[in-house]
């Protein structure tokens, strides 16, 4: 059967769907129907072969073991059961290098993309195998956002901040590729790929929450981008939401396997540039990434005060049970209620990027910031009012925590 034949048959299956379906309005969105296959077969296909690659070279994660040469690793903070395999975030990760090798031309504008994404996925994957130090970890990410801020990729402003972001502007090329480089709007999108990166990463702590989370957001980004006539994210995002709705499956609580340093250090990186590519505006991304961000500003400023570390290398090394998601473990939350948890509050707070335009949109990041911050606190709050009764009620011994 070649191409043509299955092309007639799906072209004959479109025909039965309700005319209020099959319409100029959601026809541009069923023409990507194809990439999501894509993502959800190569997904089907690679995540069970990864696995057990994983397996058999020992690349896992063992719950309430720290990890070898992490100083500061508190082996209570993982909230998966039994040995796991790592790496699985390659599933959807690789299918997605080559999607841009084969859909897309190599120019100034995807050569930069993929090139970064090479240096993430490679540096993650040694990171799942041999345990980086945090130093490691933050130099891939460093190159992998520079690539980006010295590419064409450019912002075009910054919620609140009324500055003019191409204060210094040079132009030039790199074996025949355009780069720009712009002061201080590329310092501001360095700096914000850095946050975006660990902000998801940091939510990969119990089974299928970063996995959720992802998947919604990349759904939006696909709308978002459909809207914008953005080819490239729409691509890119509706494959990465297809390899993420099938591996949701195996990373669904009780997990068979785990995204690991693979997929959990690109899924920030690429949501952060394809919401940028799609209409260049860092309000898109805080919208999507909202409960993310929040959480991540709440723990760093936490472990702060309380470890007032040396620098922000000692800062970064530092890890432990204080995440959003151990603090909803401790109401007594079962994994699968904690996942449909965040990701109902990150398909909500993330809506807005959609459905807000122009000023109303900086109105709606203020109460999507509001509303987020709330929850964060309020859940942190109640989970440190349970901690103090169960030390009343117990003790000294029996005491533990997630």
């Amino acid at each position: 059967m070649d191409f043509s034949t299955i092309n007639s048959f799906v072209n004959r299956l479109f025909n039965y769907i309700p005319d209020f379906i099959n319409n100029t309005v959601y026809e541009k969105y069923f023409q990507f129907w194809p990439i999501f296959l894509i993502g959800l077969l190569a997904s089907l296909f690679l995540t069970p072969i990864i696995g057990n690659i994983a397996l058999k070279y020992d690349i896992t994660y063992v719950p309430g073991a720290k990890r070898k040469d992490k100083e500061h690793d508190n082996p209570q903070k993982a909230l998966h059961e039994g040995i796991t395999p790592s790496l699985g975030g390659l599933a959807i990760t690789i299918p997605a290098l080559i999607i841009i090798l084969i859909f897309f031309r190599l120019d100034s504008f995807t050569f930069p993309i993929l090139l970064s994404l090479l240096v993430l996925v490679i540096g993650a994957t040694l990171d799942d195998i041999f345990n980086l130090p945090a130093k490691v970890q933050l130099l891939y990410q460093i190159i992998a956002s520079a690539i980006i801020a010295l590419s064409i990729l450019n912002i075009t402003s910054i919620p609140f901040i009324n500055i003019d972001l191409d204060m210094f502007k040079w132009d030039f090329s790199i074996l025949g590729l355009q780069q720009s480089l712009s002061f201080p709007g590329d310092l501001f999108l360095f700096l914000w790929l850095i946050v975006c990166i660990n902000a998801v990463k940091w939510t990969a702590g119990s089974p299928g929450i970063i996995e959720a989370n992802s998947l919604v957001i990349f759904s939006l980004i696909f709308v978002i981008a459909i809207r914008d006539n953005s080819l490239f994210s729409s691509t890119i995002s509706i494959l990465m939401a297809g390899g993420l709705l099938m591996f949701l499956i195996f990373a669904f609580p009780p997990q068979k396997i785990m995204t690991g340093s693979a997929g959990k250090s690109v899924y920030g990186f690429l949501i952060c540039v394809l919401a940028l590519v799609a209409d260049s505006k860092i309000s898109t991304t805080v919208m999507l990434l909202m409960l993310p961000l929040i959480d991540f500003i709440y723990v760093i400023i936490k472990r702060f005060f309380t470890y007032k570390p040396k620098n922000f290398i000692d800062l970064m090394k530092i890890n432990g049970p204080d995440h959003l998601h151990h603090q909803l473990m401790k109401l007594e939350l079962s994994r699968t209620q904690l996942v449909l948890l965040e990701m109902t509050a990150t398909l909500f707070l993330g809506s807005f990027a959609i459905l807000t335009t122009g000023a109303i949109r900086y109105f709606t990041l203020i109460i999507c910031a509001s509303l987020g911050i709330g929850f964060v606190f309020y859940i942190n709050y109640r989970a440190s009012r349970i901690k103090k009764l169960e030390h009343k009620e117990k003790s000294p011994e029996s005491k533990y925590s997630y």
